[in-house]
């Protein structure tokens, strides 16, 4: 679903909800799309104990197809720590994934990083790059702050007055 202004339909999304699921509960994936949600999150964050990221990371190739056949928008939380980001991007940046959630954003430059990240894994897969969006969740003072004052450049990001702060646009 995407946001209609006077002006015509934007390319930012207007998800009336979001249902968060452990990318390894088979069951709950396979009744995710059921459940009415605007987009479901691929959890690979904090419902997934340290000793499960990996199998999360593999169960992605099967949950994302199965999730997107129902109609949902398909997102992929991710890790903040680099050691566990750059893995989960590695498996998140595939076919069938629209958007990204990125937690604990602290600094435009961490934005700017990931979106570096995720462009060359689009390029050399094949996918258009640009075309999964960010949605940025800022958890901490400093990155509230960051946001308030900062006016970001690159052509991924687009501020928006959510609560996150920052939010990924397509490439118009």
């Amino acid at each position: 679903m995407t946001r209609t202004t006077d002006a015509g339909t934007t390319d930012m999304p207007l998800w009336r909800s979001l249902l968060y699921v452990p990318a390894t509960a088979e069951r709950f994936v396979a009744k995710a799309a059921d459940r009415g949600a605007d987009g479901v999150i691929l959890d690979l964050e904090d419902s997934i104990p340290p000793d499960g990221k990996a199998a999360a990371r593999a169960a992605l190739a099967t949950a994302v197809p199965t999730v997107a056949a129902g109609g949902c928008e398909v997102l992929v939380r991710i890790n903040r720590p680099w050691r566990l980001a750059l893995p989960d991007l590695e498996a998140s940046v595939i076919a069938g994934v629209t958007g990204l959630c990125l937690p604990k954003v602290d600094s435009l430059h961490h934005l700017v990083e990931i979106d570096q990240v995720v462009s060359e894994l689009e390029a050399e897969r094949d996918l258009p790059v640009g075309r999964i969006r960010f949605c940025v969740l800022v958890e901490t003072a400093q990155g509230i702050a960051e946001a308030a004052c900062r006016n970001p450049t690159p052509r991924r990001w687009r501020r928006t007055r959510r609560r996150s702060g920052w939010r990924r646009a397509r490439p118009g």
